[in-house]
């Protein structure tokens, strides 16, 4: 099971920063996870809300800050870190240089989990939003100009099985993941039928509750968001391929001890 910094280390920074990410690094993350929304001037910023409101350390008026109305510029004259230590707002650029820096850093060598790929990298598309297909679009282009159309560590991630089918007519050599809500079925026979999904997404919640979903059809399964140790060690348990966290130094560790607990007990048995 490989540990994925939910919007970085976003437990101890503030989420979506420069620092959360250089710390879920430090941490040995075995996966750097971000939203990804289109500015009013093209480019694509890491941030999870419609609004800045959530995040932003200066009040905002209602209406204010809404990031399909906002250039970067506008954007990053507001502060989404703290008083103490200010943050601007990073774009998927700046993530994917800090992640093409540091994808073999401290994390998990062939024996482990990390395999060839090193540290791997999932990319949410927010839908819906006001650009529609030119998010998918403009994330192909950015991926072309990093050289990482086909890199096996990058995964696409979201609820809107549209964005999902999108990106594969542009680009259908990344894994995409389709994340389900929890009144959704299992993926629709057509999506399936055309290989849409290549893997699928559920809340912890929803996998402790249906712990049959976990795998099914053969599909790798990815799990959000895991705080606390017993749901980290649940997940380590019951086969989950990825688990997002906002905490990821933790994270490994309860999972790393889990797996040594299961060793222990196998030799035992054996």
């Amino acid at each position: 099971m490989r540990i994925v910094a939910h919007r970085g280390a976003s437990g101890e920074r503030p989420e979506h920063t420069l620092g959360a990410y250089e710390l879920a690094v430090h941490r040995g993350a075995d996966g750097l996870e971000c939203d990804v929304r289109l500015t009013r001037d093209g480019h694509l910023v890491c941030f999870h809300d419609r609004t800045m409101e959530r995040v932003a350390v200066e009040k905002l008026g209602r209406g204010q800050g809404i990031v399909s109305a906002m250039t970067l510029d506008e954007m990053r004259q507001l502060n989404i870190g703290t008083p103490e230590e200010p943050a601007r707002v990073m774009t998927l650029e700046e993530l994917l240089e800090l992640y093409q820096d540091t994808r073999r850093d401290n994390v998990d060598g062939p024996d482990g989990e990390g395999g060839s790929v090193g540290r791997e990298l999932f990319i949410e598309t927010k839908h819906p939003n006001r650009y529609g297909s030119r998010v998918e679009h403009r994330l192909a282009e950015t991926l072309r100009k990093f050289r990482m159309v086909d890199d096996p560590a990058v995964n696409l991630i979201s609820f809107s099985p549209q964005s999902l089918v999108r990106f594969k007519l542009i680009n259908p050599l990344i894994r995409r993941i389709l994340l389900r809500r929890e009144y959704q079925r299992m993926i629709h026979p057509g999506m399936e039928a055309m290989n849409v999904v290549d893997a699928h997404g559920l809340s912890i919640a929803k996998a402790r509750l249906r712990p049959d979903i976990v795998g099914r059809r053969g599909l790798e399964t990815y799990v959000w968001t895991a705080d606390k140790e017993d749901e980290v060690r649940w997940a380590a348990r019951h086969g989950v391929n990825w688990l997002a966290t906002n905490y990821p130094g933790r994270a490994k560790m309860w999972r790393d001890d889990e797996r040594a607990s299961a060793g222990c007990k196998s030799e035992g048995v054996a």
